[in-house]
């Protein structure tokens, strides 16, 4: 073992657990959007930048991580997107006089929403825990998360489909990690049903069936439609995918719906109209004329067409009653808004750049890239938690698993 060997094969044994302990600390005491940093945030912080080291946000921060010859087609893209996409907006937020701690809360989601930069590499020097021990803090962080707005609405189960509860002031279900956790535990139950074999596995598989209906209750009960569709339309391919490789699941997986519909039909079909009901009251949430204002003023001047108003910026929102504040509903009208043109261009590359990793993961794992579509989704095209953590944590454990690994079909 060499000197450089050392400290590498430490931080490949540390890598994978402290990230999932900062998963579970998440999911337990801190909030998907926090107001401040607090002891549980900063105790994260620390666990992320103990699995991460420091050496390798230098590295990129400064552009040496390109010189790397042994990276791949979407790292090198990803390196190029966030030098651009941290530098070019903070210069001109800096210029044109922005608050420091606005311009930080802009930073910061940028870094989560880039994390496989910095957390794969040293995430794939832990083998197969690499991608394991994540999954399961990320799936655990999901459930935990669910339980404390199960909590705070004092264990109303059976106002699900009733009336529509509320999502509480800290807004715990919009974590990314909560909708991952409503796919990812179900299939995991299935699979583990498929692999048969021992008693504590059945064990298992209904521990992760029961977790994955809270989670998917918590959102039934708050009325995130687009949440449930989504979760619905995976959860029913993965489904379909498992029958077709072994048939007989059909027999348990029409026991587990009839267990479920006929004790809970009627908070089913309450659910689905209340998800009826408020896409008639509600419609796109304002997201198009959100989008509008943002196009306008993009289009005020070329320099702000270009290159936005960098991280900081302020914009009367339509969405929130035209309050001036520092964020949109959607990743690209944020983009547009304080990054201009050339900055989505350089976040496309970037999200493109991931497709190609994901229908690797989709022929080699179908279940776990099904798993991950749902919150992606959500946080890439309809929502704020794009600035979450746990998005850029989703983000990672997708590239991780399509490399050679055993994922949720894999037991």
């Amino acid at each position: 073992m060499t000197a450089a060997t050392g400290p590498r094969l430490a931080s490949a044994l540390t890598s994978a657990p402290t990230s999932a302990a900062a998963l579970l600390l998440y999911g337990g005491v801190s909030v998907p959007a926090p107001p401040s940093l607090r002891w549980g945030e900063a105790a994260i912080g620390l666990l992320i930048l103990l699995s991460i080291g420091w050496r390798r946000p230098l590295m990129v921060a400064t552009g040496h991580a390109l010189r790397g010859t042994d990276e791949s087609e979407w790292m090198i893209v990803a390196v190029a997107a966030l030098g651009w996409l941290l530098w070019v907006p903070l210069l001109r937020g800096a210029a044109l006089g922005w608050e420091a701690a606005e311009i930080l809360r802009d930073v910061v989601p940028l870094f989560y929403l880039f994390l496989p930069v910095l957390l794969v590499p040293a995430l794939r020097r832990a083998g197969v825990w690499g991608v394991r021990l994540p999954a399961a803090g990320l799936a655990l962080a999901g459930l935990l998360l669910a339980l404390r707005w199960w909590k705070q609405s004092d264990w109303g189960f059976g106002a699900v489909g009733r009336r529509a509860m509320a999502d509480g002031g800290t807004y715990l279900l919009n974590a990314p990690s909560v909708l991952f956790a409503a796919v990812a535990l179900p299939a995991l139950a299935l699979s583990l049903v498929a692999a048969g074999g021992s008693f504590r596995r059945w064990i298992a598989a209904f521990a992760c069936a029961a977790g994955g209906a809270l989670c998917l209750g918590a959102l039934a009960g708050a009325v995130h439609r687009t949440a449930l569709g989504l979760a619905a339309l995976s959860l029913a391919m993965v489904a379909l995918w498992w029958v077709r490789r072994r048939p007989w699941l059909a027999v348990p997986l029409l026991l587990a719906a009839g267990f479920v519909v006929l004790p809970a039909g009627d908070a089913l079909v309450g659910a689905w109209q209340q998800v009826a009901e408020k896409t008639r009251l509600t419609g796109a949430n304002t997201r198009w004329e959100e989008a509008a204002a943002v196009i306008d003023h993009a289009a005020s001047s070329p320099w702000t067409l270009l290159f936005g108003d960098g991280w900081g910026a302020r914009i009367a929102n339509p969405a929130v009653g035209g309050w001036r504040v520092s964020y949109t509903h959607t990743l690209v009208s944020y983009s547009l808004l304080k990054t201009g043109i050339l900055g989505v261009l350089a976040l496309g590359a970037y999200l493109c750049a991931l497709l190609r990793p994901w229908r690797r993961l989709l022929a080699e794992d179908p279940p776990l890239a099904m798993a991950v579509v749902p919150p992606l989704l959500m946080a890439l095209c309809l929502h704020t938690s794009f600035k979450y953590l746990d998005t850029g944590v989703i983000l990672s454990l997708m590239l991780l698993a399509s490399e050679p690994r055993k994922g949720l079909s894999k037991p």
